[in-house]
């Protein structure tokens, strides 16, 4: 299976496109290595049935996707944010998963797995909308 196949399977299209977004940025060797400790998380996460692992996986690209846009667009003022909102989500993620058993935590689960998936999606949104912005001849144009 290849990567995209393994991480689609594993996480849900917004993680893949965090993949792909990010892998565009991939010249810069921090956003390379966390796109690689980000791909290895993804591949623990595939075989797990644990849906804890499956959410620390996507905080990992919540996290990784943060740090590409801080790192490749320093005069982006989002990250700041998103890594406080990703550290509220983990918080709760901690929580529901220590608090709760049975139904009661897979359903709390599942809403704190569409909060991730907003937030993902939405700095998505944002990394793509700055990479559209740069000139073709600027190293971090894909």
């Amino acid at each position: 299976m290849s990567k995209l196949g393994m991480i689609l399977k594993t996480t849900g299209a917004a993680v893949a496109t965090t993949v792909t977004l990010v892998s565009a940025l991939r010249e810069n060797p921090q956003i390379a290595k966390s796109l690689d400790d980000l791909v290895g998380k993804l591949k623990s996460a595939t075989d797990a049935n644990n849906p804890k692992i499956r959410f620390d996986a996507k905080m990992a690209a919540i996290d990784t996707a943060a740090d590409a846009v801080e790192l490749a667009f320093p005069e982006a003022t989002e990250p700041a944010g998103w890594h406080r909102h990703a550290q509220a989500l983990r918080v709760r993620g901690e929580l529901i998963w220590g608090a709760n058993s049975g139904g009661t935590r897979r359903k709390a689960m599942k809403a704190l797995n569409a909060e991730t998936a907003e937030l993902l999606e939405q700095i998505n949104q944002r990394l793509a909308s700055l990479q559209k912005q740069l000139r073709a001849d600027d190293p971090r144009a894909s």
